[in-house]
């Protein structure tokens, strides 16, 4: 993996590094091909916006993916984020519990029957810690509407006027203004197929997030459009939202992807074919992008999603860990729950056992820094104030397939803010779920294929 790569978020959580030539003299050649040595800079963050330099697919339809507090996005509504590190993990950690509600709930019947409501469609949504975002254009003629896309989410949603409550400083979407919306009657075959029961005329709904945000609104038909492609996507199915409840900084919606017939993937199988990939940027100042359809690349390496994995979700299975070029001694046992790939989780989060030998290795061959007393969560945790250089080992992750993915320099370590503390982007999670999340996926193509269950990974994928 090439050291250029960066990590930063001096502004934004992350930390940015660039490569430096110094080794230990007594590091021989094996041991330097498995390191990331690197010189930190507590460099400002950049308000200059670098677009990917990677070419379209041939037969593709891709969106700008940016994020929501970098130069990139047209409609942040600050330059840096609002919360602090503290919040940002709180709603990592609320992303986590909203999954393992729903697996929970999904495991208290074998029906879809317990998302239905004698009143309004109603789901309780897994809560994005996402922080990126795609503007997608609604409507006739089109308006620009800025979503954060989500793999565990189904329904497309964003606030529409007139808004009992709504996100300030964002777009507002217009229904009267479209001549293509078209409001969904509460008796109509596709409401009725999604809920039960009418309380009004029109096909209502309500998503409830676990950190008491929701999104309340109707359901209807409208037009969705990429602002490079000549054709439209006719009669996707939408919540307007004209009451919403929560914090926004930069979105006026989600865009949901996951398995769920609802999800846009889905809407759009009969020209993408449930295939969508998507590459995450290694800063907050850099673009990725979100693709639907075309080829996949030739470098792309698959693996099927778990037969276990509930009708949403997509879990793959993994199947092993190394650390500086060292494959991990970890029973089997350890990776018998598949693991979720998610876009709106930041950490990765392992099962006991497989989250113990990766922390015992990375500390010993992190031992020439001082390792600093951190809570029970974050508890590899490093001072690099005195230090010039680092050397941070490599880590890479397997998956059923013969599936390696080594992990990119900018998804190992976090920073906390205002300090020249780091600590590994890993946490222990005591569940029957394991979650591989967007900060370990950053600059990698990650693909997405419904329609023959399988997930793959490629590297360089925004540059």
């Amino acid at each position: 993996m090439s050291s250029k790569s960066l990590l930063s978020f001096v502004i934004y959580g992350f930390f940015l590094l660039s490569p430096c030539n110094s080794l230990k003299d007594n590091a021989d050649e094996e041991t330097r091909a498995y390191f990331h040595t690197l010189k930190i800079n507590s460099l400002p963050s950049s308000e200059v916006c670098k677009e990917s330099s990677k070419a379209l697919n041939e037969g593709s339809s891709s969106l700008k993916l940016v994020h929501r507090f970098g130069p990139c996005n047209p409609h942040r509504t600050s330059t840096a984020p609002a919360s602090s590190f503290n919040e940002i993990l709180r709603r990592d950690k609320l992303r986590v519990d909203s999954i393992i509600q729903a697996r929970r709930s999904m495991n208290l019947t074998s029906s879809v029957e317990h998302m239905k409501s004698s009143v309004p469609f109603y789901g309780l949504s897994k809560i994005t810690a996402s922080d990126y975002i795609v503007n997608v254009g609604m409507g006739t003629p089109k308006k620009e509407m800025p979503l954060i896309f989500d793999t565990g989410s189904g329904l497309i949603w964003t606030q529409c006027k007139p808004c009992k409550a709504c996100y300030p400083k964002v777009p507002v979407f217009d229904p009267t203004k479209s001549a293509s919306f078209k409001g969904l009657p509460c008796s109509s075959k596709l409401c009725q197929s999604i809920r039960q029961g009418c309380s009004s005329p029109k096909c209502t709904y309500i998503t409830a997030y676990v950190d008491n945000s929701s999104s309340t609104g109707t359901l209807a038909t409208e037009t969705i459009s990429f602002s490079h492609l000549k054709y439209d996507f006719k009669n996707i199915l939408i919540g307007c939202s004209d009451q919403v409840s929560g914090e926004s900084h930069g979105q006026s919606g989600i865009m949901g992807l996951n398995r769920e017939r609802i999800s846009f993937a889905s809407q759009t199988a009969n020209i993408y074919n449930k295939l969508f990939s998507y590459c995450i940027p290694s800063t907050p100042g850099s673009t990725g992008h979100l693709t639907f359809g075309g080829k996949v690349p030739n470098d792309v390496r698959f693996s099927p999603v778990s037969k276990t994995a509930p009708p949403s979700d997509y879990d793959i299975k993994m199947t092993g860990i190394s650390v500086g070029g060292r494959k991990l001694l970890i029973d089997a046992s350890a990776f018998k729950i598949a693991s979720t790939i998610d876009s709106g989780a930041v950490l990765t989060r392992l099962p006991p056992k497989a989250y113990s030998a990766l922390r015992s290795v990375f500390r010993e061959m992190m031992k020439g820094y001082p390792l600093l007393d951190q809570d029970d969560f974050l508890d590899t945790c490093y001072d690099f104030s005195n230090y010039s250089t680092v050397a941070i080992p490599s880590i890479s992750v397997f998956f059923e397939g013969g599936v390696e993915m080594d992990i990119d320099v900018s998804g190992i370590m976090l920073q906390v803010p205002g300090s020249k503390v780091y600590c590994l982007a890993f946490a222990e999670l005591d569940e029957e779920v394991s979650i591989f999340g967007n900060f370990q996926q950053k600059t990698y193509t990650v693909v997405f294929d419904g329609a023959k269950e399988r997930i793959g990974f490629a590297p360089g994928g925004c540059d």
